[in-house]
């Protein structure tokens, strides 16, 4: 039997607990042709990413409301008001006429697209159906580029090696991210491993990083760490973010913008 490749795998194992509702480790091994402990990785992968729930003997179907990561549209409505004016700051403050932009697939970031429009001789690069679908308002009048990869179904990104390579092999001015979360001992978290990779591929190749993180992510802890603290050189965030962890991001370097 031809065996597929890691991630097409893993994508079909994922489309095969969803649509029978579970599986058992065996059934799936002999399915795809692959060891236990193959489809035991696989199965702790897809469960890290939120497509898939880890049962004893094998995994079931992820409910929606289930999913360690909510849904891109559903995030829209967390603490809107304060997203949008986050957004409207980092985009009349920290972009410039032609400039090169990163704009991962958050909903704060995703939100400053309509704040672009008449800036000269942009260039904006993504990840995310949803920024890209924001961009495409605003084209021919900026130019704009998407990744290619997997798409992941629940934060509509594109993600895996493909991506990360994309994000690697080009610059930016200026890098616009968001996450789940941000504590002063883990620092800026987030919920999906592959996600984080492309995220820090971003980062990586652009001049400045700035972060968008509304006052409800303060606080909070997700799987695993995006970047370090050190290597973001802006945040910004809202009034309500409290006070003390402010200090601790400010005394590690970073410029923190309160809107």
């Amino acid at each position: 039997m031809h065996k597929l490749p890691a991630e097409l795998r893993r994508d079909q194992i994922a489309v095969f607990v969803q649509e029978q509702s579970s599986a058992s480790t065996e059934e799936l091994g002999e399915r795809f042709g692959v060891s236990l402990m193959t489809v035991w990785r696989d199965l702790t992968t897809l469960e890290e990413e939120g497509r898939v729930r880890r049962v004893r003997g094998g995994a079931a179907r992820v409910e929606r409301n289930e999913s360690a990561e909510p849904l891109f549209d559903s995030k829209r409505v967390l603490n809107p008001t304060a997203k949008e004016r986050i957004a409207r700051y980092a985009a009349e403050t920290f972009v410039t006429d032609g400039e090169i932009l990163f704009m991962e697939a958050g909903t704060t970031v995703a939100a400053m697209v309509k704040y672009l429009a008449g800036h000269q001789h942009l260039t904006v690069i993504g990840n995310g159906l949803g920024t890209m679908n924001e961009l495409a308002r605003l084209v021919p009048a900026i130019s704009v580029y998407c990744c290619g990869g997997m798409l992941r179904d629940v934060a509509l990104t594109f993600v895996g090696p493909q991506a990360e390579d994309y994000f690697r092999n080009i610059n930016a001015t200026t890098c616009f991210l968001s996450a789940t979360g941000i504590t002063a001992t883990e620092g800026i978290t987030d919920p999906s491993p592959l996600e984080i990779q492309v995220k820090r591929a971003m980062a990586a190749s652009a001049d400045r990083v700035v972060f968008l993180l509304d006052s409800s992510k303060f606080g909070v802890r997700s799987l695993s760490r995006v970047v370090p603290l050190g290597d973001v050189d802006i945040l910004i965030t809202d009034s309500d973010a409290p006070a003390d962890l402010v200090g601790v991001l400010r005394a590690q370097g970073i410029d923190v913008h309160i809107v």
